[in-house]
């Protein structure tokens, strides 16, 4: 499965964990935006075309995915949310598979209450629930 994987730019360690366990379980990342040599650009005023390049590759990589995980966490995001509701645009026009709330929700969101939109306390259990509902097992 294409998966793409939210979170916070503070929280860049706890969504690479995420996106490691989906990797192991056999699943493909649409875009690693941790690893790439633009995830630290901030100063988006400063650097307009940098800025456009990565709000096109992420929102390309969104628009890529059979599923989208949000990590939530202790750390407000800004990017996380534009991200969750293109996946929700497609969830509700029936082009996306998952879209799933990973963590314990710490900044609140009518949105992460979405009928698209399941909510889990680790990205294992989330794996898990896709093996059930598929009948596969992950590595």
């Amino acid at each position: 499965m294409l998966i793409y994987v939210a979170g916070a730019l503070a929280d860049v360690e706890t969504v690479r964990s995420v996106q490691t366990a989906v990797i192991r379980a056999g699943h493909e990342l649409t875009l690693d935006w941790t690893r790439a040599s633009d995830a630290a650009l901030t100063d988006y005023e400063s650097q307009p075309a940098a800025a456009a390049s990565v709000a096109s590759a992420d929102l390309d990589a969104v628009l890529a995915a059979e599923a989208v995980l949000v990590v939530a966490s202790e750390h407000e995001g800004r990017g996380m949310y534009v991200e969750l509701g293109a996946a929700l645009a497609r969830a509700s026009a029936g082009e996306l598979e998952q879209v799933a709330v990973i963590g314990s929700i710490h900044h609140q969101s009518v949105f992460f209450y979405h009928p698209a939109v399941t909510r889990w306390v680790s990205v294992e259990e989330w794996l898990a629930s896709l093996d059930r509902a598929r009948g596969c097992r992950t590595a």
